[in-house]
């Protein structure tokens, strides 16, 4: 008898629990945006290759590796919201490259209201925030 209360107050926990990280990644992700999966750590980055305005600049410096892999994190997408195809059509207006040390090239990007992670699309949540940081950052002759 003991043993199926405490069983039911258990599973009451647990589903309440259960409810509440549900309720608060939902609100998260409306507020915020999804946020883009597969950053990599800055201690696996060798280099960055920021291309604004066709011109390309390379950083090996930690800091502005560190900058750019924090830079990621503007990326966060509007779930269930298409890609405007005038967006698409014009292309990024900043790209940021990443050499990782293993060999592998990770590419992030953006225009005013799309941003593309590893060549997909999304539409970003907070439009320009990608290219203003990216341009004031890397690009401050621009």
């Amino acid at each position: 008898m003991k043993s199926s209360r405490a069983r039911a107050a258990l599973l009451r926990t647990a589903l309440g629990v259960a409810l509440t990280c549900a309720v608060t990644t939902v609100l998260f992700f409306a507020m915020h945006g999804v946020p883009i999966w597969g950053a990599p750590s800055p201690k696996d980055v060798e280099s960055v290759t920021v291309e604004c305005g066709g011109a390309n600049a390379v950083f090996t410096d930690q800091e502005k590796i560190e900058l750019a892999v924090k830079l990621i994190n503007r990326l966060n997408y509007q779930p269930f919201t298409p890609v405007s195809e005038a967006s698409l059509a014009v292309g990024p207006d900043v790209a940021v490259t990443y050499q990782l040390k293993d060999g592998r090239e990770l590419t992030a990007a953006a225009n005013w209201v799309t941003g593309w992670w590893n060549g997909e699309a999304h539409a970003l949540k907070e439009p320009d925030m990608f290219v203003n940081l990216a341009k004031g950052i890397f690009c401050a002759d621009d």
